[in-house]
């Protein structure tokens, strides 16, 4: 019987947890299903109180890592949470400029609906409309110029 007790006095304080602590301090959940792209997950570890701004061990937003997987119900979720939109990590990657590069454009397009920079530029000096011209992913260079992207003359020189 006290052992019952005690199982059901540590359930119930586990319970009492804010999300947060559920979560992690460092919010490892919320990165793990960011990055399997468990959008249903997000969106309730989100509504439970977790950090839309996190940032995995590395240091990398997680509204980047969902960029980087294309994973637009992620993107939407953390966006809709009040994830920062022009978030960068320490090569000054944002969500846009991952996305372009690898050709998400429906993440491209959400994040520039919502307000990212279309010429933030990484650690490298390369803006999102370069890291798409790069790969050839011309739907999302059009998007891009369309949101007020502009070319750099070395980067136009090169091409």
């Amino acid at each position: 019987m006290k052992l019952f007790r005690s199982c059901l006095l540590l359930v119930a304080a586990v319970a009492a947890l804010p999300a947060a602590a559920a979560d992690g301090a460092d919010g490892t959940q919320l990165v793990a299903a960011a990055v399997s792209g468990r959008a249903f997950e997000v969106r309730d570890l989100l509504a439970e109180g977790a950090d839309a701004n996190t940032k995995n061990a590395g240091g990398r937003p997680v509204i980047v890592l969902a960029g980087f997987n294309g994973n637009l119900r992620t993107v939407r979720a953390l966006l809709a949470a009040g994830a920062d939109v022009n978030a960068v990590d320490a090569n000054g990657t944002s969500a846009l400029i991952a996305a372009s590069a690898l050709g998400h454009a429906d993440v491209v397009d959400l994040l520039l609906a919502t307000g990212a920079d279309a010429n933030l530029k990484d650690s490298a000096g390369k803006s999102a409309l370069a890291r798409a011209t790069l790969r050839g992913h011309t739907r999302i260079v059009d998007a891009l110029k369309a949101a007020g992207a502009v070319e750099d003359d070395t980067a136009a020189a090169k091409n």
